[in-house]
């Protein structure tokens, strides 16, 4: 589905000086977990760097059931998309755990832009991976059963943020509403598969935290 694909943090590509300015303004914010960092329809008048924690990207339908469309990590961008546009938020984003951001106005984005080739030229790439990204879920929406979808979402988050210590268990916790919004099904039908996974010894639920025990296995769901 790459719901949580990423690439090098941009930021990384503009000189030291430029970033220290931006650290010197010092507009960082500090988010708890479940707060809204920014929300869907505002006026997108900066960009937002994750510098520690890690963030969702959703977007609710007119029957009030949430989507998300991307799960960030520190060094990832969010809301680039509407600045660009000169538009609006075309989703919001929601802290999934205590964060820190740092918030960017337009002004000195479109600045970043126009002076540093590799910065625009990442900011290009992120643009292509992200519709390639959108492109690819919509065809595991129409094709792949929702077994297969879980399965996938749940290795992508384990290139993603990783495992705790004992090199099973995700560095991430999500509800298992979040799990639904993230494979595009209902809560309960969340619940009976993760239930049937730890049956077929695929993985453990202890809790909210779920221990992947055979990735190989969860390779073979993802593939069905």
């Amino acid at each position: 589905m790459k719901i949580v694909f990423h690439s090098p943090d941009p930021l990384r590509l503009i000189p030291d000086s430029e970033r220290l300015k931006l650290l010197e303004k010092k507009q960082e914010k500090e988010f708890k977990k479940g707060s809204v960092i920014f929300p869907e329809g505002k006026q997108a008048n900066g960009v937002y760097s994750l510098r520690t924690g890690k963030a969702k990207l959703v977007t609710v339908d007119s029957q009030g059931r949430e989507q998300i469309i991307h799960l960030a990590r520190p060094g990832d961008l969010m809301g680039y998309r509407g600045v660009l546009g000169g538009d609006s938020f075309s989703c919001a984003a929601h802290a999934i755990e205590a964060s820190t951001v740092v918030f960017i106005p337009k002004t000195d984005f479109l600045h970043l832009l126009d002076q540093y080739s590799t910065f625009s030229h990442a900011i290009i790439q992120l643009l292509t991976s992200e519709l390639r990204r959108t492109e690819q879920h919509l065809a595991a929406l129409a094709r792949k059963h929702v077994k297969s979808r879980l399965a996938e979402a749940l290795i992508e988050l384990s290139e993603t943020y990783g495992f705790e210590e004992d090199r099973q268990t995700l560095a991430v916790t999500l509800t298992r509403e979040e799990f639904a919004a993230l494979v595009g099904t209902a809560t309960e039908t969340v619940i009976r598969l993760l239930h049937d996974m730890q049956e077929q010894q695929a993985l453990k639920i202890e809790g909210r935290k779920l221990c992947l025990t055979n990735l190989n296995l969860l390779k073979q769901f993802a593939a069905e």
